[in-house]
């Protein structure tokens, strides 16, 4: 034997080409140093230390690596690759602390049980209900992403087969190098889909789907290759078979026995609660001893727990209940302590000679083109931009955490040395840290928003019907955004669609959801509660009743993460041709000056809306209209000028239509020595002169105008006047600075909702009035964009490549 240290030795045995590494006794605590005891030889305090090194430096690592739209598990492992023997570690006692051979053991351990316990999350959290709903063009782009590949590979080989070693032959190396490169992993594409927020996407969606598709079929068709090799391997038919036997034995456990367990403790937890912490250790229980049976008959040990996650419902309680519980512990700290763990192991010296990575490469390089190819083929035949295409390529082309797991597993049976092991792990740092940023610099969803016709309530056609989407979070937000429609219900010749669209929160699962409500068949024997949605649906569907021949309500339902919950409002209003999104302000501050409802998440909503909405935008804030489920009868219009205060104004002689409503304008005028006359201010008095000649009649439809000079003068009117009415109209007349509202902008709290807006929802501001602050639409180009309207308007065009937004159909989800 040959000494490779103080404390391990290094041989081979008599007949056996493994090496065999001999390590002497480690005792798992220290006594301390006090009484001479280095505590790094040690199992519990070198592990202790290796957790906190390995934590501080991908931290810092992926601070400056996210810059560059680096993902994750790329910083994860460059921040191994900086604790390894090519940069920190070359200090022999650094690298003896930090990657010793005689703390493998520990490390394995515990990347091993944090690999499944990922699997097993990412499972729960997929939705295998996706799979009856996709389309013909996610069925075709998962079978030709990974027929094509594998084809491609199996050609490849026959060319190079005289140029291979005989060493990977006999291993079945590039057999597993093509099974499992070949395929796109479902819980790679997930992560990098959450880190660049694309998972309620068009393209996020399309990739997800036909990624299930192909990950599930694969893994039934690997459990055959894997009976076969078996049976040869051992010469017997007759085992490998029963090998395939044990796997599909285990499915059933899982299917009829330890689903329905879990369905039972799922079905015992209080709605909204979590699982407690016996039936949590139970399924988490389950799912190790998936692991451990997949194990013992022969098969990848991720697959049990992968697939007992799948048959089990995500979201609340089971899916909450983890994402509670586990992401912190697994995705925190047991993960990134697995994935430096490979890049420690990385030697970057291998990449010297070009005999080392010649062979892999060019498989690596052979999959990814035959990859993509099977994701252009469908997609020019449906007519896919280039950009999307090949955005849904680098998706289905990125590598990570399943392929680092794979190496690894190689590396532990010695089916790859260490240079193999270096040029594979270099390789997953290659296409995963290309991939993401050039997925985020190709495709944006916003561009799709960017509509050819304007969507207004200005530009709206008199009796045409007027789409609205109303967006609900709670149901407090029911109440306010009910009285704000009816107070615009009009006669018969011009009727309101309200689609109504209640947002949820994704929690414990990845696939989000954006589909009709279905209404729940009445049945006396039927002993299911109600959820919030259903209480929801059912208030609006009283208020449809009410006005038979003007309102109908078209209910959806969205559970997404509120980061890319926009997408999804955007979107449905896009397919549906809205001409005003209303959304509830994220704080409800009722008539005591009590704060209701606070929610940040919820500003962060409205700010994208704002941003990317293909129409008109309204914020309601309630400032206690929820208490009062009355009709607004007495509606104010503040007119200080410009594009949003137009479409305020329009929205306010929208409501003059109902009989009941009284409408008072009031403009603010400076004065006429120090008035400017431009472009914005001649639109201004052409539309305040139609609705003079239209629509004042002196009783319900009232008109006055106020001369101030400055900020100060335009908040004393709005103090005096507001209290008299229960309900203002305002712009948001974001980037309108005049002097009607000199210095009021220095006090600003809320930016979404423009100067005026922000004062009326001051707790500090004596009114409690109901107030609705309106964005015109922004986002248009083509000939409307042209079109004459406010040089801001104008000035919004945005080269994007034309798609047919007027005649689109909403996507099947």
């Amino acid at each position: 034997m040959a000494t490779t240290g103080a404390q391990s030795f290094i041989g081979y045995a008599p007949g056996r080409t493994n090496p065999i590494f001999c390590h002497q006794t480690v005792m798992t605590t220290s006594a301390g140093v006090w009484i001479g005891d280095n505590p790094l030889q040690f199992t519990l305090p070198t592990l202790m230390y290796q957790i906190f090194l390995v934590f501080v430096t991908y931290r810092l690592t992926h601070a400056v690596l996210r810059l560059l739209g680096q993902p994750l598990h790329v910083s994860q492992i460059v921040a191994g690759i900086i604790l390894g023997p090519n940069v920190l570690s070359r200090n022999k006692s650094f690298g003896i602390s930090i990657i010793a051979p005689d703390h493998y053991q520990e490390v394995v351990t515990i990347s091993i049980t944090s690999y499944m316990l990922f699997f097993f999350v990412i499972g729960v959290k997929a939705d295998l209900g996706v799979i009856p709903k996709v389309g013909k063009k996610a069925v075709a782009i998962g079978f030709l992403s990974t027929l094509l590949p594998i084809a491609s590979v199996s050609l490849a080989t026959l060319f190079l087969k005289s140029k291979i070693p005989l060493r990977y032959h006999q291993s079945n190396l590039l057999i597993l190098l093509t099974d499992t490169w070949c395929i796109t992993s479902y819980p790679v594409l997930s992560c990098l889909l959450s880190e660049l927020n694309l998972l309620s996407s068009k393209l996020g969606r399309l990739a997800m789907s036909a990624t299930l598709i192909a990950s599930i079929l694969h893994a039934f068709a690997n459990s055959a290759i894997v009976t076969y090799l078996q049976g040869v391997n051992i010469g017997s038919p007759i085992q490998g078979l029963m090998s395939l036997a044990s796997f599909l034995a285990l499915l059933v456990l899982i299917v009829f026995v330890m689903r329905p367990i879990v369905l039972w403790l799922i079905r015992r937890t209080p709605e909204g609660a979590l699982l407690d912490q016996p039936s949590f250790v139970a399924v988490i229980s389950m799912a190790l001893a998936c692991g451990m049976l997949c194990q013992m008959i022969g098969f990848d040990l991720t697959a049990g727990p992968f697939f007992f996650g799948l048959v089990l419902p995500g979201g609340p309680p089971l899916g909450a209940t983890l994402a509670e519980r586990m992401d912190c512990l697994v995705l925190g700290l047991l993960l990134p302590l697995s994935m430096s763990f490979a890049g420690m192991r990385t030697d970057l010296t291998a990449l010297a000679h070009v005999s080392n990575w010649w062979l892999f490469e060019t498989y690596v390089l052979v999959i990814v083109v035959a990859k993509f190819t099977g994701v252009i083929l469908p997609c020019l035949y449906c007519r896919m931009s280039p950009r999307e295409t090949i955005s849904l390529g680098l998706m289905l082309a990125t590598k990570g955490i399943y392929e680092v797991y794979t190496v690894i597993g190689w590396a532990e049976h010695f089916l790859v040395g260490p240079d193999e092991l270096s040029i594979l792990i270099v390789t997953i740092i290659i296409l995963g840290g290309s991939s993401a940023p050039l997925i985020r610099y190709l495709y944006r969803p916003e561009d799709r928003y960017v509509t050819y016709k304007r969507r207004t309530l200005e530009h709206a056609k008199p009796g045409d019907e007027l789409r609205v989407l109303a967006c609900i979070h709670l149901q407090d937000n029911v109440k306010p955004i009910i009285s704000l429609l009816e107070a615009a219900v009009p006669a018969r010749d011009s009727p309101i669609c309200a689609y109504l669209i209640h947002l949820i929160q994704l929690v414990g699962r990845t696939d989000t959801v954006l589909i009709p409500h279905k209404r729940q068949k009445k049945s006396s024997s039927s002993a299911t509660t109600p959820s919030e949605t259903d209480h929801i649906v059912n208030a609006f569907q009283l208020f449809e009743r009410q006005y038979p021949s003007g309102v109908s309500v078209l209910p959806y339902v969205c559970i997404s993460p509120y980061s890319t919950m926009h997408d999804d409002i955007c979107s449905l209003a896009l397919d549906k041709k809205v001409t005003l999104i209303i959304l509830p302000f994220h704080k409800n501050v009722l008539a005591d000056g009590s704060i209701s409802f606070f929610s940040p998440s919820v500003q962060a909503v409205n700010v994208n809306v704002l941003r990317y909405a293909p129409c008109s935008v309204g914020i309601l804030l309630d400032n206690g209209l929820s208490d009062r489920w009355t009709m607004l009868h007495r509606v104010a219009v503040y007119f200080l000028g410009g594009a949003d205060d137009r479409e305020a104004l329009a929205c306010g002689v929208r409501m003059t239509k109902h009989a009941a409503i009284e409408l008072t304008v009031v403009r603010f005028l400076p004065p006429t020595e120090v008035r400017e006359v431009g472009p914005e201010e001649r639109l201004d008095d052409r539309m305040v002169e139609k609705f003079l000649q239209e629509k004042l009649d002196g009783k319900r439809v009232r008109y006055r105008e106020e001369v101030v000079k400055d900020g100060e003068g335009t908040v004393a009117v709005i103090r005096e006047t507001s209290p008299e009415f229960s309900l203002l109209i305002v712009g948001r007349r974001e980037g309108s600075d005049s002097r009607l509202t000199a210095g009021m902008s220095l006090w600003r709290e809320y930016p979404e909702l423009g100067v005026i807006g922000d004062l009326l929802a001051s707790t500090n501001f004596g009114g409690r009035v109901p107030t609705l602050v309106i964005q015109k639409q922004v986002r248009v180009m083509g000939p409307a964009a042209q079109a004459p309207e406010s040089p801001k308007d104008v000035s919004t065009v945005i080269q994007v490549e034309p798609e047919d937004e007027d005649n689109s159909q909403p996507d099947e989800k």
